[in-house]
């Protein structure tokens, strides 16, 4: 069975992980904080910017389901924002 990292949650073939911040300018730079952690990953996560949250979104779409890069990646973005 896979471990999935903490604040991340599996839906169907994707890794999910909300991170709510408290301005639209903190999530901005989230964003491309997690793009730059992805491009030094070669990994391409979805990204969907909101008002006060982003959403992180896994998969490898080459197989169709999470794979251990995108364990990697979910990772890496704990370490950088790490869950509550």
């Amino acid at each position: 069975m896979v471990q999935i990292p903490e604040g991340w949650s599996l839906d169907g073939s994707r890794l999910v992980r909300r991170i709510e911040l408290d301005s639209y300018e903190k999530v901005v730079v989230a964003g491309l904080a997690v793009s730059l952690l992805a491009i030094w990953r070669n990994h391409h996560p979805t990204l969907i910017v909101e008002y006060r949250s982003i959403v992180v979104e896994l998969s490898s779409h080459d197989v169709g389901t999470v794979t251990e890069r995108d364990l990697d990646l979910a990772s890496w973005v704990n370490v950088l924002i790490p869950p509550c």
